[in-house]
């Protein structure tokens, strides 16, 4: 336990220094709910027509905060050889990868929170009826974007890069947190953008905060999250980039 306190302080200090890195993950997130909330501010919609547009701005502060900072904190620990550096001392390879991630998350959810408090009073939504749900979809969402973002170093020759890798999944997950209409589109399709994780993180959401369904139909997202999260770990030890990329 101490030795990924410490990377992780060393990490967080590393965060603070980078002043442009640190303003887009604490004033972008609460921006996208303030931004909405002013744009529907002359509309009376209910709450289960607000609570898909909450989760995508959930989606959104989570890819900005936690998927595309890690993605770009891991691309230049590697080519910097700090990665390589770590390796070498007692923490194992789990801790020097985590350590990173750690002040990511954790702006993530001091961010998440207040979006949520910012949402209740601009837009005028009622307290989640059942707030477990709503916490475990946003945390397991956060826990996903980790190998995400590992995975994606892996195919990421330097910082500079990340905003062209890093598309293809941020797109996915635009997708699946709704930026496409499901209604007009096959079976198949839908159950398709159903297991993206972003869309089961909104599932979640809404069955939290709204509470219209059983308990029982929060297992097959709480599934699809823990699956991705898996299989992510699993694909990070198999395919994890120590080296730098030429």
């Amino acid at each position: 336990m101490p030795a990924i306190v410490g990377l992780s302080r060393a990490e967080l200090t590393l965060l603070v220094r980078n002043r442009t890195q640190l303003f887009l993950a604490l004033a972008f997130p609460p921006a996208i709910t303030v931004f909405f909330a002013a744009l529907l501010k002359d509309q009376q919609l209910a709450p289960a027509q607000l609570i898909p547009l909450l989760g995508a701005q959930f989606v959104i502060a989570l890819v900005f905060i936690v998927y595309y900072n890690l993605l770009s904190t891991y691309v230049a620990r590697r080519q910097e050889l700090v990665l390589k550096r770590l390796r070498t001392g007692e923490a194992s390879d789990a801790t020097v990868l985590a350590a990173a991630a750690v002040p990511a998350l954790a702006i993530a959810a001091v961010m998440t929170v207040l979006m949520t408090v910012l949402a209740i009073v601009l837009m005028d939504l009622p307290l989640p009826e059942r707030p477990v749900l709503v916490i475990a979809g946003i945390a397991a969402g956060a826990l996903v974007m980790v190998p995400f973002a590992l995975l994606t170093a892996n195919r990421t020759r330097t910082v500079e890069a990340a905003g062209v890798t890093s598309l293809p999944v941020i797109a996915l997950l635009v997708i699946g947190a709704g930026a496409i209409p499901t209604d007009g589109l096959p079976e198949v399709a839908q159950r398709a953008i159903s297991l993206i994780p972003s869309a089961a993180m909104d599932d979640l959401l809404q069955l939290g905060w709204l509470a219209e369904d059983p308990w029982s139909a929060a297992l097959k997202p709480l599934g699809v999250l823990v699956a991705w999260l898996v299989l992510g770990l699993w694909a990070v030890r198999r395919e994890m980039r120590w080296e730098p990329r030429g």
